[in-house]
């Protein structure tokens, strides 16, 4: 059977960034598809690196319109064929806040028939954005993601960056609020994420102040694909 990962959290989380780096990770394993159902933020979805995707054999499922100048509320048909029997990895990237995840809530009876152990609901949490910058903040944003979407979150995920300026610090104000978070919902740590030199000095730090792998998790190494710098406007425009 396929393996859902579907990715929530609040707006500036780097759910897009995470997605890409995914897909394209499980896209050396077998079939995977993207379903982006951002329809909230047009400026930063994952439709715009169809051109990172599809090379790689991504499948790209996009709100209709999405990229011809037009934005429309609504959603391809397409996405109840990520439903369809068959194998490998299927990936939601979903807008921002509560107000994205309710785009979730008609696909609930499609999100019962999946196996539990093969639907992962991951809630990307950066700090470093107001909206999850300290715990009271980050639960009130996973309660409501969790009440209008209808699934339960699974994992949690530390993303705590500011783009480009990310170091090991920011990984390490990010754990103590996973561990808050983890500990006061019982949810489990999925993982920490951030680019390879990033991920290597928090390792060296979170083993030298011995933090407890438990609210780490994973590594996961990204590779930044979503990132507007002055030197990419300037070649490419918006």
């Amino acid at each position: 059977m396929k393996t859902y990962w579907v990715l929530v959290g609040s707006f500036g989380s780097g759910k897009s960034e995470l997605v890409l780096n995914l897909a394209l990770e499980k896209a050396k394993e077998g079939p995977c598809t993207v379903v982006d159902l951002d329809v909230i933020n047009p400026y930063f979805r994952t439709s715009e690196r169809g051109d990172v995707l599809e090379p790689a054999g991504v499948e790209l499922i996009m709100p209709p319109f999405a990229l011809d100048k037009i934005e429309i509320m609504s959603l391809s048909a397409r996405v109840y064929s990520a439903f369809s029997p068959g194998e490998g990895n299927v990936i939601f990237d979903i807008g921002g806040d509560d107000v994205g995840s309710i785009a979730l809530g008609q696909y609930k009876a499609r999100f019962d028939q999946i196996p539990p152990e093969r639907l992962n609901v991951l809630f990307v949490v950066n700090p470093m954005r107001p909206t999850a910058a300290d715990f009271d903040s980050a639960m009130d944003t996973l309660a409501k993601i969790q009440y209008v979407s209808r699934l339960n979150v699974t994992g949690i995920v530390n993303n705590a960056n500011l783009s480009v300026e990310t170091d090991a610090s920011h990984l390490a104000e990010g754990y103590a609020l996973m561990r808050q978070l983890s500990e006061a919902t019982g949810i489990p740590v999925w993982g920490t994420v951030g680019t390879e030199d990033v991920l290597r000095s928090f390792r060296q730090y979170a083993e030298a102040q011995g933090l407890d792998p438990k609210y780490i998790g994973r590594y996961q190494p990204i590779e930044i694909l979503m990132h507007r710098s002055w030197e990419k406007f300037l070649a490419e425009g918006l």
